[in-house]
């Protein structure tokens, strides 16, 4: 079967949960790739990282950041990765966001930017010692919200213990995502 497809299902079914119980939140569904180490490594494989997070948005009344477009947020998200040398990984993470809009007709573009904290559940993923569970999850998006439901857009994660171990290989994912806000 294929893997996106229950995360496909959770994605619906928490959308249809969360809509009227969290106001001025919303579902991202991300899937990316994550390459081999940048170290000489010579196996021809990437793997697969789906990223699920529910996203909080923070109703603030007016002050710096909402003078300038800017909102804050806060994701829980829960993520997979296909490791091509092991058993897939799982994980869970907590990112406090920014994100800049810039505000057209129906369309808005945005700019997201967040540091947070992520725990997976093995710190081998394929060629590379990860160091440890514990990772900090470093987060750039770019892209569009259409209609303020639809959000598509690009990101790039890259997750790293920050040499808290001895061992810090790191990883980053790049990928497409898809986000419904209500």
């Amino acid at each position: 079967m294929n893997k996106t497809f229950p995360m496909i299902i959770i994605f619906i079914l928490l959308v249809l949960l969360s809509s009227n119980c969290f106001p001025y939140s919303g579902i991202t569904f991300t899937q990316g790739e994550i390459k081999p180490r940048w170290d000489g490594w010579e196996e021809p494989h990437s793997g697969t990282a789906y990223r699920l997070a529910y996203v909080y948005n923070f109703e603030m009344d007016e002050n710096v950041l909402t003078r300038h477009n800017i909102d804050f947020n806060l994701e829980f998200a829960y993520h997979h990765w296909e490791d091509f040398l092991y058993s897939d990984k799982n994980g869970g993470s907590v990112t406090p966001t920014l994100k800049y809009q810039l505000y057209f007709d129906f369309v808005t573009l945005y700019l997201e930017a967040g540091i947070g904290i992520t725990y997976i559940n093995d710190q081998i993923y394929a060629d590379r010692d990860m160091g440890s569970n514990w990772q900090f999850e470093d987060k750039l998006g770019l892209g569009v919200i259409l209609f303020e439901h639809h959000q598509i857009g690009f990101s790039f994660i890259h997750y790293s213990n920050a040499n808290f171990s001895n061992t810090n290989d790191g990883l980053n994912a790049i990928g497409f995502s898809y986000g419904y806000f209500w």
